[in-house]
């Protein structure tokens, strides 16, 4: 049942990084993935993913300076003074505005193929190639990574999957599972193998061990296993199952079986209670 394994598949950000390092770590390539926009020949796709994205630049800010001022003498002193306190303000305002810092760019779709990686800001897509990055930094606690490429503004990504992004980069540019010369944090480190036991403790067991069953990696739910039952029969027949269990139970069902085969059970449903 493809929709359950997928379901039971799904790893978190820090298990998939850790997967991908261990996988890198034991000498094993990158698998591509099929691409989810247009490559160009010989170019292959390995990721497409969203994570946070900061950009280093500086920007131009138009601010107005002009004011009028009109009355007595004393008046006009006055407005002359607060009008040049405003247009002090306004001015120091705009510099601190306009000069280089990291700014916010949003949560952002990033693509990764051999050959570059792209970046679908809110402006468009931004191209940027490997064989211009000058630096590949992540973070002291591995939870972002900074990418410097030349001609272009220096870029940060953080967010739960800046991690694997940070991996996956290291494997496509230093064919290395992470950054050379930055230690690999706690939770992307490789996961190692059992070690099999020594000779010396190796002895004979005085009488036989009890059964026990193997661990469950995974409890199935009755409504999970309702649902592989169902899935594969006809929707008459899986009307028939359901329409001996609660409503509740049935409509759980439905859910887990996805958009198609819950329409047509359930049209089925319909015609029985009509019938």
């Amino acid at each position: 049942m493809g929709w359950l394994k997928r379901r039971r598949s799904q790893e978190s950000p820090d298990e998939a990084v850790r997967s991908l390092v261990t996988h890198l770590s034991a000498g094993h390539p990158l698998v591509p993935m099929t691409p989810t926009m247009v490559t160009r020949q010989g170019e292959t796709q390995y990721a497409d993913l969203v994570v946070g994205a900061h950009a280093y630049y500086g920007t131009n800010v138009e601010y107005s300076s002009g004011y009028a001022v009109q009355g007595g003498p004393l008046f006009m002193a006055f407005g002359v003074l607060t009008g040049e306190l405003h247009h002090a303000r306004t001015r120091r305002q705009a510099e601190r505005m306009a000069e280089m810092q990291w700014r916010w760019e949003g949560e952002i779709r990033v693509v990764l193929t051999d050959h570059r990686l792209v970046g679908f800001f809110g402006s468009g897509a931004e191209v940027y190639w490997w064989e211009h990055l000058l630096a590949l930094t992540p973070a002291p606690d591995g939870r972002a990574v900074h990418f410097t490429f030349n001609g272009g503004a220096p870029l940060l990504f953080s967010g739960a999957w800046a991690p694997w992004l940070c991996a996956i980069s290291a494997a496509l540019v230093h064919r290395s599972p992470w950054p050379p010369g930055h230690p690999l944090p706690a939770f992307a480190a490789p996961v190692p193998d059992p070690a099999p036991p020594s000779a010396a403790s190796a002895r004979p067991a005085l009488s036989p061990a009890p059964h026990r069953e193997p661990a469950q990696v995974t409890q199935v739910s009755p409504v999970e296993r309702l649902a592989e039952e169902v899935d594969p029969l006809p929707p008459e027949q899986a009307a028939e199952v359901l329409a001996g269990h609660p409503v509740t139970t049935a409509e759980q069902v439905l859910d887990l079986l996805g958009t198609r085969r819950a329409r047509e059970i359930r049209a089925a449903l319909q015609c029985r209670r009509e019938g």
